[in-house]
Formats: structure tokens, sequence, C-alpha cells
């Protein structure tokens, strides 16, 4: 990958082909817009805004035929690398997320509002069955009030899944960067992110308090990427300040693919109570914190 890295940064044309033909190939966006926020990160807007019109086409095309994934994650994650570069604050990038899924809940409810619309009659006929079999109580109008609003609430999913894929595109290319120019800068910045108490704060009130109301459902889901972000950098922090290694890290991984049900929540309540408390710097000294703070290695 080091060497795709480099051969990107090469020159706009080396980026341009690379961007555009993995945007092109069914499944490979995901590589395009790492590779987009790899040139921004770098080079800046000036740079890449050539890269990203001509990289784009594609993806519209994508969008013509009934796809705007790649469209929507190559200008998400563009987006976040231009706020990355400016503000070099991860906890602002994240907390970025948020919107963005917004966003993108909207467009896909306006694109895809006839698969969305299906999907949502068949959980409503099957629901009544499943809380049956889960032996779970729940009152007519409260199961009246979830089928209704089973349409936000699925476009929010999938808003959420778009922002986290978006993000994930974005810490790649950042690491990508941090490998080619700083070497170690990007885990030094991913081990430090905390969000501020008020974003934790504000993230779980849309996350418990928003599918009460029909406006905000929407952002129930949404409001979970930050934090379960956050929850993950504060894991990998403590894993690499007790020097645990790589075998927590990938225990956990395997186990959120497998019962997320139960550790996604979790993940969350720790990202919250990290946020008011900062478990990290209990565990350490203050000044035994890597002091790069300009770690982004523009040019």
């Amino acid at each position: 990958m080091q060497g795709l890295a480099e051969f990107i940064m090469r020159g706009r044309r080396q980026a341009t082909l690379v961007v555009g033909l993995s945007v092109a190939v069914p499944m490979l966006f995901w590589f395009g817009a790492v590779a987009m926020a790899l040139v921004l990160l770098r080079r800046g807007w000036s740079e890449g805004l050539p890269v990203l019109v001509w990289a784009s086409l594609p993806a519209v095309a994508w969008a013509l035929l009934g796809d705007p994934t790649p469209l929507m994650v190559l200008l998400g994650c563009s987006a976040l690398a231009l706020l990355l570069r400016q503000c070099s604050e991860w906890s602002l990038v994240t907390m970025a997320t948020a919107p963005l899924g917004l966003v993108f809940a909207l467009v896909l409810l306006v694109t895809l509002q006839g698969p969305l619309q299906e999907v949502a009659d068949q959980i409503r006929s099957a629901l009544p069955q499943m809380l049956t079999e889960l032996s779970a109580e729940v009152d007519e109008a409260a199961l009246a009030r979830l089928q209704a609003l089973m349409v936000p609430l699925l476009a929010g999913l999938m808003g959420a899944t778009h922002a986290a894929m978006t993000l994930v595109c974005l810490i790649l290319a950042r690491s990508w960067q941090a490998r080619l120019f700083n070497p170690g800068g990007f885990r030094d910045e991913f081990h430090r992110l905390r969000l501020a108490p008020w974003m934790s704060i504000v993230l779980a009130l849309l996350v418990f308090v928003g599918p009460q109301f029909d406006g905000l459902a929407m952002l129930a889901p949404i409001a979970t990427v930050p934090l379960l972000f956050a929850g993950l950098a504060l894991v990998h922090g403590v894993v690499g300040i007790k020097r645990l290694g790589i075998g927590p890290l990938v225990v956990l991984y395997a186990t959120l693919i497998f019962v997320w049900q139960v550790l996604y929540p979790l993940i969350m309540f720790l990202a919250f109570i990290d946020s008011l408390f900062d478990f990290r710097s209990r565990l350490q000294p203050a000044s035994g914190a890597s002091g790069n703070d300009d770690s982004n290695g523009q040019g």
C-alpha cells in the first residue's frame, strides 16, 4: 500500500488516475475516497480540487444509475479531510460525522424512498411476531409509533453507516500520510482522540431523547457514530499506554462483529464517561503524551 500511496503523491495525473478508476469500479469507491483524502490532506484544496472534479465524474454516473453511495462517500471524505487539514483536531472531525450523516440520510431518503418504504413495510409486518418471540410486551400505541418511525430510522441507520464508512476512509488516508511523511504520527493522534463533554452530552441526548420526537428520530442512529469511534480510540489509547500488544484489539473487533448488540452500546458508554473524566490522563502523566502537535505532514 505504501508504494501505491507514493504513486498517488507523485502528481495530479497519477492521483486522478487512481481515484477515478477506483470510483468507477464497483465496490472500490472507498479506495478512491481514501486516495482523494490523501491528496487533500497533503496538498490542500488548490491541488486537490482538479483531482476531485475529474474523479467525481464516475461517481456522478453511479448516482444517476441509482447508487449515490460512491459520490456521497467521496465528497464526504473530502470534506472531512479538508476539515482535518485545517484544524488538526480529531474530536471536531469525528463530531462532524453527525451532521454529515444527517445529510447522507436526507439524500438517501429522497433517492431511495421506494426501497426504504419496501423494507419498512416488511419490518412492520414481521415486527409483532418478532416481539412475541422475544417475549417483549409493547402496547399498541408504542408499536404504532415505532412502525410510523420505521422509514426515518432506516434512513438514519443508512446515513450512520455511510458516515462511519467515510470516517474509516479518512482514517486510512491519514495513516497512509503519516506512514509516508511522519511515521507514528497518526497513532499518537488517534490514541488522543477524546470528545469534549458538550459533544458527548449532545450526542447522548440525540441517541436517547431523539426517538421521542418525530423530527429527531432520524438523528438517533447517526449520533452513535462519533461516540463509537471515540470509544474505539479510548480502547486503542489504553492498550497503547499499557503496551498490551495487538491481541486485545483483535479480540475487541472480533467480538464487535459477533455481539455488536452488547458491545456497541458499551463502547458508546465508555466514550461518554471518558469525555467527562479523561481516563487516559489518569493512566500516564500529562507530560508523557506525545508533543507532536503538527503531525499533518502538510506540504
